[in-house]
């Protein structure tokens, strides 16, 4: 099962990757049905449609889910993974405002490092050393892929730093909740809880004027629809399904540099439909992230014999 597991989520950062293209073209697509500074309130549309898809989809495709989803617990559960999930992405928006992408990856990279350092303190004692050299191979290969980052530690870092943290959070919590609730039961709490917290986020924004947006125009746009529905069915109901039902078979800081592939794919496609220039950081950072994800499954391997 740790084998079928670890493909899994493999799989989930080739979808992870992906979701930066669509959003990409979404984004794209919007310049003509906004005004003012629209990044973050179309990204937050964006983000509540594709979660709220999700769980129509949810109904349509699995209507025994309202069978997984009585009981406090496992709500109690989806709110944690919401607040982790939706908390991450939040402040990584409002970070990016003031970063350059390649600060930003290094800094959400992070939370491969912080994965391990948790789960360490939590138990008192570091994991083998030879998961902590892919920890630092996989940090550092995620976080170098778009070029060196240029720290200044000011506002937009630390909320980044954050955002690695709630990452971070959300991996332990993922191995915890869905060891003792329903996985498919709890990826359905989670995403209507997240769907509830980023429509109170849109409204936020709409009522601070940040920005102005044709939300029916929009939608029904094909350039934004198309993304959108890809979006949600594989890069939420499809990808998270995966990561609830497959992550607790694998330790977490494994599960965490796995993870730390999908700005390798990300990168990639981006080169590959012309959004980013090919160039040796990426050839650096992906070798490093390789290497630092072999290093960690040989590990796995040597501790389980």
């Amino acid at each position: 099962m740790r084998q079928k597991a670890t493909f899994a989520l493999f799989l989930v950062t080739i979808i992870w990757g992906w979701t930066f293209v669509w959003l990409k073209n979404a984004l794209d697509a919007s310049a003509s049905y906004t005004s003012g500074d629209p990044k973050y309130i179309v990204s937050t549309l964006f983000v509540t449609l594709r979660f709220g898809l999700a769980v129509i989809l949810f109904i349509l495709i699995s209507p025994s889910i309202i069978g997984e989803i009585k009981g406090f617990q496992v709500w109690n559960d989806g709110m944690i993974l919401a607040l982790l999930m939706t908390g991450g992405f939040v402040f990584q928006m409002i970070g990016l405002e003031g970063l350059t992408p390649a600060v930003s990856a290094f800094l959400t990279s992070l939370y491969v490092l912080f994965t391990a350092l948790i789960l360490a303190w939590y138990a008192g004692r570091l994991q083998n050393r030879t998961l902590l050299v892919g920890v630092v191979l996989a940090t550092l290969g995620a976080g170098y892929i778009q070029g060196p980052p240029e720290l200044h530690y000011d506002i937009s870092e630390w909320l980044t730093i954050l955002c690695a943290l709630m990452f971070a959070g959300h991996i332990i919590a993922t191995d915890i909740v869905t060891k003792r609730v329903s996985p498919i039961g709890v990826t359905f709490t989670s995403i209507a809880l997240s769907t509830i917290m980023c429509i109170l986020l849109f409204i936020i924004f709409l009522f601070l004027d940040i920005g102005k947006v044709d939300t029916v125009g929009l939608v029904t746009d094909k350039d934004f629809l198309y993304p959108l529905l890809l979006s949600s069915v594989f890069g939420t109901f499809g990808a998270l399904s995966l990561v609830n039902y497959f992550q607790k078979y694998l330790d977490p800081v494994r599960a965490a540099i796995l993870y730390s592939l999908e700005p390798v794919w990300a990168t990639i496609l981006a080169v590959t439909f012309d959004m980013a220039e090919f160039s040796f950081w990426l050839i650096l950072g992906g070798s490093s992230l390789l290497v630092g994800n072999l290093v960690a499954e040989l590990g796995n391997q040597s501790v389980s014999e």
